[in-house]
């Protein structure tokens, strides 16, 4: 199973909004550009091999095709997302080299009305009142063109294009290899020798464009398939660090204390108390992905309390 995500434009051709609550979302990528703006908590995102930390009220923009992967710090992370394919907006060929904060290149007064913008257009989007479709492909274009002219923008050559494709066709490679084996001994060794090339230069390539040791990224699939069994309830924690590929238990609650701060039995225990806070149809927790997605009704709460905020900081 590759890591390009196929983004799916259930009302609007070419352009898709929602509210997320995200404890980890792994590596990957898509053709659309992403914008997302932190509601509560903050999260690390480690991007093309840089790591930095989104607070609440951050506004970051990912460009197509960038390899981008997320993770809670202490409690999960609410944003709102906005996903634009660049045939929606006309502009295929061009492109920034990473990710950014937009307050990197934006005023705080223009920040304040991008957030006004994005606010009024997910309550359409959400609400759909009559031709909101036609509202919201508007503002969508009007807010993209005032965010992008301010951005450091390139023209992506016809060789850069080439050698980007080979690049990401590694990492999906990379990463389908993991989610191969990760229940078992990995060796990347063996990765390196299909793509024909060093075990050095692999070790290089990963840390570059992951963030992270191989190593540390094929504990982070091992941890987060065991979440997904801890979360079904139905299996010993001795039998899940061995389905999950851990090479003992000792090992196995080591890595939980350092990527959730629990004991595997705390973990499980904290997923109890919270299992009937959330709907199942919203809630994804898997090999890739720990996250929670808002249907209407919670989207419609988020905004009203949005909207109460943004009345008292008037």
């Amino acid at each position: 199973m590759s890591e390009i995500e196929i983004v799916q434009y259930s009302k609007i051709d070419g352009m898709t909004a929602f509210f997320n609550n995200v404890a980890y979302r792994s590596a990957h990528l898509h053709s659309e550009w992403e914008l997302i703006w932190i509601i509560e908590n903050s999260m690390m995102i480690i991007c093309d091999g840089d790591s930095f930390v989104a607070n609440e009220g951050d506004i970051l923009l990912f460009s197509p095709s960038l390899i981008h992967e997320f993770k809670k710090i202490d409690e999960s992370c609410t944003f709102m997302c906005l996903q634009v394919s660049p045939e929606f907006l006309g502009i295929s060929s061009l492109t920034m080299s990473n990710s950014v904060h937009l307050d990197e290149y934006i005023c705080a007064e223009d920040l304040i009305k991008i957030r006004t913008c994005l606010f009024k257009m997910m309550k359409k989007y959400v609400m759909q009142d009559n031709l909101f479709q036609v509202y919201c492909k508007g503002k969508c274009a009007l807010l993209m063109y005032s965010i992008l002219s301010k951005m450091p923008m390139s023209t992506l050559s016809s060789e850069e294009n080439t050698s980007r494709s080979k690049k990401n066709d590694r990492l999906v490679r990379l990463i389908d290899f993991v989610n191969e084996n990760y229940t078992h001994k990995v060796k990347l060794y063996e990765f390196a020798e299909k793509e024909g090339v060093t075990l050095c230069y692999m070790s290089h390539f990963i840390q570059a464009n992951l963030g992270q040791s191989f190593q540390d990224y094929v504990n982070t699939v091992r941890f987060n398939h065991a979440c997904s069994l801890i979360a079904k309830g139905n299996m010993k924690m001795s039998e899940i660090y061995k389905e999950s590929g851990f090479s003992d238990y000792k090992y196995f609650v080591k890595t939980f204390l350092e990527k959730s701060g629990k004991s595997p039995d705390e973990y499980s225990k904290s997923l109890s108390s919270n299992v009937n806070k959330v709907k199942d149809s919203s809630l994804s927790v898997g090999l890739r992905t720990e996250e929670r997605f808002f249907n209407r009704e919670e989207s419609i709460a988020l905004l009203d309390k949005l909207g109460e905020a943004r009345k008292k900081a008037c």
